[in-house]
């Protein structure tokens, strides 16, 4: 059990803020040395000690180490199993998700998720096919481009559209292979989301509560899916200085979107370097 005069103690002000506010948007800045960690994972005790079911708690972060040692830290605070809590990639997440309901999509529920070794195969597959010459297939660039496109981080113009059959060709051979790429966990949760709002809606009752960690590195893709899914309460914690994923697509002006999509955020900026 945590004791909130307890935590008051082992917490600076803005700290102790950010852990006890769990209701409503919250937009947390916490920079290198701020204590970062340690909020998000007495945050989610609190809210668990707080009679918060486990089973309505969604925490997104973006790699599984991370998603690992916070589950790990939240269950040496609170000595619970934590068996329904999910603590979860936005990748692991979107599979969950299709896992359950890609078939709306028009996909079998046994699915295969394609590397980068399997996408280039299916590349120079669709090339031969359509008869491309060998100097046209960069097939790096063009996983980059296909990657870009489907997450429309770029449209089709002159300079590329050439390569708009193999792309289609791609998309094809992926619904044939009953396969996605790494970036459709992402871009098909989303599709499912808006296509089938009865869908969307089983997981909003679900999830009441949302945070994420290392905001300012979401992708427009990732934020538009956070903010599908969120109401009132989610929290963001993220530094407004840094971002170490911009060639993926992230894009730190999330930061700035998220405080015009819930106008009523409160920002809470933790101090560095003090009891981290």
């Amino acid at each position: 059990m945590i004791d909130l005069e307890e935590l008051r103690k082992q917490l600076n002000p803005e700290q102790f803020r950010a852990v006890s506010t769990i209701n409503g948007p919250i937009l947390i800045i916490a920079g290198a040395g701020s204590g970062k960690t340690r909020v998000i994972t007495y945050r989610i005790a609190h809210m668990l000690d707080s009679g918060i079911p486990q089973s309505q708690i969604l925490a997104l972060t973006f790699t599984n180490k991370a998603a690992k040692e916070m589950e790990t830290r939240i269950k040496e605070l609170t000595g619970k199993k934590l068996q329904n809590l999910t603590v979860s990639t936005f990748h692991a997440f979107g599979v969950r998700v299709l896992r359950q309901d890609i078939d709306k999509l028009g996909f079998r529920e046994n699915f295969s998720i394609y590397d980068e070794t399997d996408r280039t195969a299916l590349i120079k597959e669709c090339g031969r096919e359509l008869k491309y010459s060998p100097d046209a297939m960069d097939t790096y660039m063009l996983g980059n481009l296909f990657s870009n496109i489907k997450t429309g981080r770029k449209n089709w113009e002159t300079a590329n559209d050439m390569y708009k059959p193999l792309y289609e060709c791609y998309q094809e051979g992926l619904k044939l292979y009953n396969a996605v790429d790494f970036d459709d966990l992402i871009v098909l949760p989303i599709r499912l989301f808006k296509e089938h709002p009865d869908v969307l809606a089983r997981y909003k009752e679900r999830f009441k509560y949302i945070m994420v960690d290392e905001f300012q590195d979401t992708s427009h893709q990732q934020y538009e899916l956070m903010h599908l899914l969120a109401q009132d309460n989610v929290a963001v914690v993220g530094d407004d200085d840094q971002s170490i994923y911009s060639w993926r697509g992230a894009d730190y002006q999330n930061i700035v979107s998220f405080e015009k999509d819930f106008p009523n955020v409160q920002e809470i900026r933790l101090e560095q370097n003090y009891r981290s």
